[in-house]
């Protein structure tokens, strides 16, 4: 997405960035979690062969942000299991080009 570009452009602010998405995720209702963490996993996927700054960071607060989606309702829960089924296979072909 535009946004996730935008956001990969910066990658230097890395830190203020995450931060503000979970502070806009955190105040967001149920719903609109699930396009942040949509979001996120695009920043995610896209960013790994730039460097690392998107992953140290968001490995910080996705813990916590992939499980409230979760606990949420069956939809929360289908989202968060096809994203993370998503980033695990994205994570294995990634280490198989290497």
């Amino acid at each position: 997405s535009a946004l996730s570009r935008l956001c990969i452009s910066h990658r230097k602010r890395a830190k203020e960035i995450v931060e503000t998405w979970d502070k806009l995720f955190s105040s967001s209702q149920k719903e609109q979690c699930i396009s942040f963490l949509y979001l996120a996993n695009d920043i995610l996927q896209n960013s790994k062969r730039k460097g690392g700054e998107f992953v140290n960071e968001f490995w910080k607060v996705l813990p916590a942000a992939l499980r409230r989606v979760y606990d949420s309702d069956e939809h929360g829960k289908k989202a968060v299991t096809r994203l993370v089924s998503s980033i695990l296979t994205c994570d294995q072909l990634y280490m198989h080009i290497q």
